[in-house]
């Protein structure tokens, strides 16, 4: 029986929400050399920042695209063709502003050649209008022969109103509108994670009931432990109709945090379910392939681990409240002279800190902004206006006014919050963006128009007397013409020619870098900020790629892994902290260890919401992850001996005693196990050593009695006495 509940794995988001998009091609590939075999039905591998960011990081990002779609495409697993898949932001494809057709549609195109299938098409604020153009050129390209489809967004969020049938009933019509329009299927899409399982469930029985014959996927962000009971909710609607579901999910090395939920997790969820038909619908995945694939996936986190945001309850609550999508953190704090700025004003240097600032203004201006959905462009618009936003009012705050009354300083400080516009926010206000909400507060539509005229009158430009009516892509004048003469107006001394010829009548006789631009180049060059340079810079292999970060010490390789020659006179093994690290698994296995770890802290922190029929499997997972952690700690000290290690060598490297961070020169592997765990989020590593001390506690203590013992968060969880069917698995990762 073919299962209706399937899985998505999508790996361009993990790539882009815990490491900022830092990786290579042949690093992403390398990594996850067996994605196709794990039992998913596609694979997301392009989109969203796939594009740009590899080209701010000085790479070649049709060179990258082609490198990791050629290593993932037409594979297929008994008899069926793993889809590949990219997210593409409607007409404003990997940008922040919208574009032309004819940039639109050679976007499209040259995805098509490279393999994709599905283009999953979305527009923040739902405005279709905003996706006519990829859904057109789609119908174009499929006429040309390739297997590609659009499939149709629908953005969805917990925020004011959101549970509202009126609302809802308008996501129904804004599904059929774009399906109208040539979309295949619908894709629920939540950017932030912040959603409302019994919204989810309304929504999903909806369109099941009002568009049978179109396939639903799922997809939402696991920063705010909402996603897995919503993606339970679609399921339930979909078993109800007899309908497939697919999930968005990742391997178990890159899920949670601000990725999204792991597939075994979800498996886990599916297989305990109360429901029959629920568990006999559960997606078949190899395990086998799924656990293999880890070690590598954990190498590469590790070595991008600095890129990922901290966990931090205090921070998290104020990300929560302002709907932050989990990876707008990594953009921020590259934002130049952002931190220092803000830093001095709210004296302080701590990131966290200056984070929680500026998402506790974000919150606070959502309403004036009209609650935008806050998934791109709009997520960068609200953040990039709360870091401006704070910084004029606290400016404000530290300006003294002589004889000024509290009511005035209240006042001033107050019309200091949108002093200046964020430049994406301006033109959201002024309807560039598409769809602005009608609650927006009218003195910022005002503030946007003043703006734009200030800019417009600087530049020459016309000036305008209101909002902007949203330009379909097909309307507006095509870009790619102007492109390839700005590329083949950059030109150089032609270096074949004889000296005589290259300088003849006194004059260097020059000719273009790149006489014929090729679609590629022509995209880059509309696309990218600076896209001309680039092209020309890439073509002469004068791009600089970032280098890979640097690591601590003792996750580089070791000096001489040759044991035989790498002794003492006295015949001891001669070793350091990277031969320790390595004997245990490498950094692959700290960085397993410092995940099991703040899983363990979000499961005591009551992280993850659950339906009241899956409630124990809180209780499940914090058992899997506690006896786990305990064995991998345990097992150390036996690892370290079968390397070669002496017996002093061995106490040495694993004397839990040691409270200090790591330094160069240490020689303690849990010193290291401290660093990794600590690295996603402060106290994480003495919260893991303390509840693996209760756990032995209680395990002895339940031997002493002779009694079988389950161990149990500090908090014990209410269980409402539904089991899970008896011998289910429950997935620990």
């Amino acid at each position: 029986m073919t299962s209706l509940i399937r899985f998505q794995d999508v790996y361009r988001d993990a790539i882009q929400s815990l490491m900022g998009t830092n990786p290579s091609a042949d690093q992403i590939t390398q990594a996850y050399e067996n994605a196709v075999l794990t039992g998913v039905d596609s694979i997301q591998v392009a989109g969203g920042t796939f594009y740009d960011i590899f080209a701010k990081k000085g790479r070649d990002e049709w060179a990258e695209l082609k490198r990791i779609t050629d290593f993932f495409r037409d594979k297929e697993v008994d008899g069926k063709k793993i889809k590949l898949s990219a997210l593409i932001r409607g007409d404003f494809l990997f940008t922040y502003e919208p574009q032309s057709y004819d940039v639109v549609r050679a976007t499209v195109f040259e995805h098509a050649k490279l393999g994709i299938n599905i283009l999953q098409n979305f527009h923040g604020m739902n405005d279709a209008r905003c996706l006519v153009g990829v859904a057109k050129a789609v119908k174009e390209a499929q006429a040309a022969g390739h297997d590609i489809v659009a499939q149709g967004t629908i953005c969805v969020e917990d925020k004011p109103g959101a549970n509202s049938d009126e609302y809802i009933e308008s996501l129904v019509d804004y599904a059929k509108e774009i399906i109208d329009m040539g979309h295949e299927g619908i894709y629920i899409k939540s950017a932030s994670g912040r959603l409302d399982a019994n919204m989810i469930y309304k929504l999903m029985d909806r369109l099941y009931t009002e568009l049978p014959d179109q396939k639903m996927t799922i997809h939402a962000h696991s920063t705010y432990g909402e996603a897995p009971i919503c993606y339970m909710a679609a399921a339930r609607a979909a078993i109800k109709h007899g309908k497939e579901i697919t999930m968005d999910v990742q391997n178990p090395a890159l899920a949670g945090s601000t990725a999204q939920p792991s597939m075994l997790k979800m498996l886990s969820m599916i297989k305990n379910h109360p429901l029959q038909a629920m568990r006999d619908n559960a997606p078949k995945l190899n395990i086998d392939v799924i656990k293999e694939s880890m070690s590598k996936l954990f190498a590469m986190r590790f070595l991008f681990r600095d890129f990922e945001a901290t966990y931090n309850p205090r921070l998290l609550e104020a990300m929560r409240k302002a709907r932050t999508p989990g990876g707008a953190s990594a953009t921020l704090k590259s934002v130049p002279g952002l931190v220092e700025n803000l830093g001095r004003l709210l004296g302080t240097n701590d990131w966290d800190e200056i984070q929680i600032a500026i998402y506790e203004m974000q919150a606070d201006i959502l309403d004036d902004l009209g609650q935008p959905t806050q998934v791109t462009p709009y997520a960068a618009n609200t953040t990039g206006q709360a870091a401006i936003s704070l910084a004029n009012v606290l400016q404000a705050k530290q300006l003294v006014v002589e004889g000024e009354s509290d009511a005035d300083r209240a006042q001033r400080i107050e019309s200091a919050k949108y002093q200046t516009l964020y430049p994406g926010a301006m033109n959201y206000l002024l309807g560039m963006h598409g769809r602005v909400p009608d609650n927006v507060k009218p003195e910022l539509i005002e503030i946007a128009v003043n703006q734009y005229n200030q800019q417009a009158e600087r530049a020459g430009k016309p000036t305008i007397d209101g909002p902007i009516e949203y330009v379909l892509s097909t309307d507006r004048e095509p870009a790619l013409p102007a492109a390839y003469a700005a590329i083949k107006a950059v030109k150089e001394v032609a270096s074949k020619l004889s000296p005589k010829q290259a300088w003849g009548d006194n004059k260097p006789r020059e000719t273009s870098v790149i006489a014929e631009p090729t679609i590629r180049q022509a995209i880059s060059a509309v696309l990218l900020n600076d896209g001309v340079k680039h092209v020309i810079e890439c073509f002469k292999g004068q791009n600089k790629p970032i280098a890979n970060p640097s690591v601590p010490f003792y996750a580089e390789s070791p000096a001489n892994d040759n044991s035989a020659r790498h002794t003492s006179k006295d015949g001891t093994r001669l070793v350091d902290i990277r031969d320790a690290v390595k004997a245990i698994g490498g950094v692959a296995k700290l960085q397993e260890i410092a995940e099991r770890c703040l899983h363990l802290k979000q499961l005591d922190d009551e992280l993850y919401h659950f339906s009241d029929s899956e409630q124990d499997l809180n209780q499940k997972w914090y058992q899997g992850n506690i006896e786990h952690l305990a064995a991998l700690i345990d097992e150390i000290p036996a690892l370290l001996e079968k390397e070669g290690f002496s017996d002093q060598q061995v106490r040495v490297a694993t004397d839990v005693g040691l409270k200090s961070a790591y330094s160069q020169g240490a020689n303690n592997i849990m010193v290291c196990i401290r660093d990794a765990c600590d690295n996603k989020g402060e106290g994480l590593y003495d919260h893991m050593m303390s509840a693996i001390s209760d756990y032995k506690a209680e395990l002895a203590k339940a031997n002493e009695l002779d009694k079988t013992v389950v161990a149990m968060p500090r908090r014990a969880r209410a269980s409402n006495g539904q089991n899970a069917p008896e011998k289910a698995v429950v997935y620990t990762y």
